[in-house]
């Protein structure tokens, strides 16, 4: 079957509809850009800096120890689970390197989180750093998986710098049958050359996301498939050779992980890291650096917007800025483009397609709208009881088929069987977004399929945040639902019902109980307290009312 051609009215100039992708595994991809730009810096993190040739360098030591460990076979998975920062970056390519399979792991999730993500993707190996290791032993405690190995850092501020990292007894007690290793003391070997050797049907990463069961997901990534979207972030943003990028999103995140990441490394491109968002310090380093693209979230682009002073900062070296999760208010977009004489541009994807498979051609981009079908993407609107295709502005499902596509749910055949939707034998992911598209092939989201709410661009599934605050002891019934925010597009509010013998609910003790068991994006902003909630004929509640 072809693909659906509408859009192709709109395509960026001078660019194929279609791309032949690169045989070559992320890996050989930075050994390559190390080969040729070895004098060029990687990266710069604050005041340190690293080249292509001294990150690759790097990547070699860390690879070749995870090569020697004993446990460590090829294709086994490896917990990545740290803030942005270098040490996140030669791990994840020394991972790759070593023929492992990545499983980036969201800072913010408390040890229950992270204990079912260790039990479902059978890791028996992290990389962490000191100040989540906490978090680390009381996840592996529970879930009592013997003979885990943990390789700890320390966020050093200068990675030439020796140091050593004295771990808590509190820490080191819980781990009699498990290994510590200290990230500088094996920066001190010598390294070898790894034996790297994977076929692009071989899986590279699987990125966990929530699911409307409450239970986490791992998307099944190849290394095609995050080579796809790779590649077509490179031919779809036009920018000059070695250019400057500054990195806000999170790397764990399949947005930043490959638009922030391993796009600049394809290209030999300079990497401006922040561990986190802060945006006073983005501005300087937006001027120090003269940053010339920002993939970013609309909250982050408000503050950015809010905070400029032209006497102060400088944006004009920025020759592209955009991003996704949330969309963009027209009031924002208009003053960001007389800020900075740039056109936000919008994308749209999902865990499951290793980021976009919509953007906003960069010569006509259309505010409101996700964007077009980028290389080799079919996206179709049905309808959502039928099936039925739909024709433009018709309301429906979105579906996409594409090469960044994922080929299931880890351990979860019934949900990848339901993720799933077949026109004429091919093969379709069903996103959840209900939406259309406008007689030049533009898309639009109007509505979600699914209960998920967007905070901030971090994806919140109500079943989840239910299924922790059903254990607490004063709950009778629970219901999320995500309410309207002008700063971060939505926010959670959780609809309670006490149980009977309770005469007064303590609402803040509420919200500590939350802090230590979910992750903070999760926890609810509003908690309010209702006699009863509605419900159908079978005691289903009817979370749409409440709204």
């Amino acid at each position: 079957m072809v693909i659906n051609r509408i859009h192709f009215k709109s395509w960026p100039r001078d660019l194929p509809h279609a791309l032949e992708y690169s045989s070559h595994t992320l890996y050989e991809k930075l050994a390559f850009t190390a080969s040729k730009f070895p004098d060029r810096k990687a990266l710069i993190y604050y005041k340190t800096s690293l080249t292509y040739e001294s990150l690759f360098k790097h990547v070699g030591i860390i690879g070749s120890f995870l090569e020697g460990v004993d446990t460590i076979n090829p294709g086994d998975r490896i917990l990545l689970y740290m803030q942005n920062c270098p040490e996140f970056i030669i791990s994840y390519y020394a991972i790759l390197g070593a023929n492992c399979v990545i499983v980036p792991v969201n800072p913010m999730l408390k040890p229950g989180e992270i204990e079912h993500i260790i039990l479902d993707s059978g890791a028996k190996f992290v990389i962490t750093a000191t100040e989540l290791l906490e978090k680390v032993v009381e996840s592996v405690s529970r879930s009592k998986v013997p003979n885990i190995k943990i390789l700890v850092t320390t966020y050093s501020g200068n990675l030439d710098k020796k140091f050593n990292v004295k771990l808590p007894n509190e820490i080191t007690s819980n781990f009699s049958n498990v290994n510590l290793y200290q990230w500088s003391t094996i920066l001190k070997e010598p390294g070898s050359e790894l034996r790297h050797a994977r076929e692009l049907s071989d899986l590279a990463i699987i990125p966990y996301t929530s699911g409307t069961t409450g239970r986490p997901k791992g998307c099944e990534h190849t290394y095609k498939s995050v080579n796809a979207v790779v590649q077509a972030y490179s031919k779809w943003l036009p920018l000059p050779d070695g250019a400057k990028i500054l990195t806000t999103l999170p790397l764990f995140h399949v947005t930043g992980m490959q638009n922030s990441m391993n796009v600049p490394i394809f290209r030999g491109d300079t990497i401006i890291l922040m561990s986190r968002w802060d945006v006073n310090a983005a501005l300087n380093l937006i001027k120090e650096h003269k940053i010339q693209s920002w993939r970013s979230i609309t909250t982050s682009i408000i503050d950015l917007i809010s905070t400029f002073n032209p006497k102060s900062h400088d944006l004009s070296s920025l020759i592209s800025i955009g991003g996704g999760g949330a969309p963009m208010p027209a009031n924002a977009a208009k003053k960001l483009k007389t800020i900075t004489s740039l056109n936000y541009i919008e994308a749209y994807g999902m865990t499951e397609t290793m980021a976009p498979t919509h953007i906003n051609p960069p010569d006509k981009p259309k505010l409101g709208s996700i964007g077009i079908p980028i290389f080799n993407v079919d996206a179709r609107i049905i309808d959502v009881d039928s099936g039925d295709q739909l024709e433009v502005n018709g309301v429906g499902e979105l579906i996409v088929a594409g090469p960044q596509v994922f080929l299931g749910y880890w351990n979860n055949l019934s949900a990848t069987e339901s993720a799933f939707f077949y026109i004429e034998d091919k093969k379709f992911l069903k996103t959840g977004d209900l939406g259309y598209f406008d007689l030049e092939g533009y898309f639009f989201i109007v509505d979600r399929l699914k209960r998920m709410i967007n905070y901030s661009g971090f994806k919140v599934w109500p079943a989840e945040v239910e299924s922790i605050l059903y254990d607490h002891p004063d709950i009778k019934e629970v219901c999320i639902i995500g309410i309207a925010d002008e700063r971060s597009g939505e926010k959670v509010k959780a609809l309670i019902v006490p149980r009977d013998n309770i005469d007064e609910f303590d609402l803040f003790a509420l919200e500590a109980w939350c802090r230590v068991r979910m992750a903070k994006y999760k926890i609810p902003k509003i908690f309010e307290i209702r006699e009863e909630l509605p419900k159908n004929g079978i005691g289903k509640i009817l979370w749409r009312q409440v709204i």
